[in-house]
């Protein structure tokens, strides 16, 4: 792993490795060129200086890496949390990204050319790797009991953190699952679609989604390639204690 020692410079948080899923050793990591960085607009680690540690330590161990602002992804949480209808969602998730962009416009554009790309989420629906794998992933929830218990047991999980943190339902327990359901099949479709597209590797500030790790253990059958070939790094970032 390459040194992180010039972040000391600018005063931001350490990053570090805790596991990889599937586990390979650091050479086999680094040996990929290419990593993503799926944006959770809600996570407020992904602004300020988490932000930018994060993409740092990407950019001092890869040589190109790919920012995926997940707005559109959030229109699910619209529906979820404010009530919204399907088009009121898609328009305030898009509201959203436009200010995440607007936010870290400054910093982004200090990056070299030709290191850093950054997509907005709803193209990435439009690829035919996109809609190949969720043709199958679809039907997998519809078929494999298992498959979909364990997907509803991370929308599950997702409910239960946010009523933890007091965001209270605007539509009903059941409907929240459903579209929390939606909102991970789709995720999980796009990370298929990266990984057949080159982007095999995923940083992430957090754990991993169960369903992908029991994929990684190769839980389930006809799976799409792309996620069978994806290595997710589970980050996490220390704030300096002075912060």
């Amino acid at each position: 792993m390459r040194s992180d020692s010039g972040f000391e410079k600018l005063n931001l948080p350490s990053v570090g490795i805790v596991k990889t899923t599937p586990k390979i050793s650091e050479e086999q990591l680094f040996s990929h060129k290419r990593c993503y960085i799926g944006i959770s607009l809600d996570n407020p680690g992904f602004y300020g200086k988490s932000l930018q540690a994060l993409l740092l330590w990407g950019l001092g161990n890869f040589n190109k890496v790919l920012v995926v602002a997940g707005d559109y992804l959030r229109r699910f949480n619209e529906q979820i949390f404010s009530g919204l209808s399907q088009d009121e969602a898609a328009r305030a998730a898009h509201e959203f990204g436009d200010m995440f962009f607007q936010k870290t416009n400054k910093f982004f554009n200090q990056i070299p050319s030709g290191r850093l790309s950054l997509i907005r989420w709803e193209p990435c629906l439009d690829s035919e790797e996109y809609k190949k794998a969720k043709a199958i992933l679809d039907d997998l929830f519809k078929s494999d009991d298992s498959f979909r218990a364990s997907v509803q047991k991370d929308a599950w999980s997702f409910i239960k953190r946010q009523k933890k943190r007091r965001f209270k339902l605007a539509v009903s327990e059941e409907k929240a699952i459903e579209l929390s359901c939606k909102y991970l099949l789709e995720e999980i479709t796009v990370f298929s679609a990266l990984s057949e597209q080159g982007w095999k590797v995923e940083l992430y500030p957090g754990p991993e989604l169960s369903v992908l790790v029991d994929i990684a253990k190769g839980k389930y059958q006809g799976i799409p390639e792309g996620l069978k070939d994806r290595i997710n790094v589970e980050l996490q970032i220390t704030r300096n204690k002075a912060d």
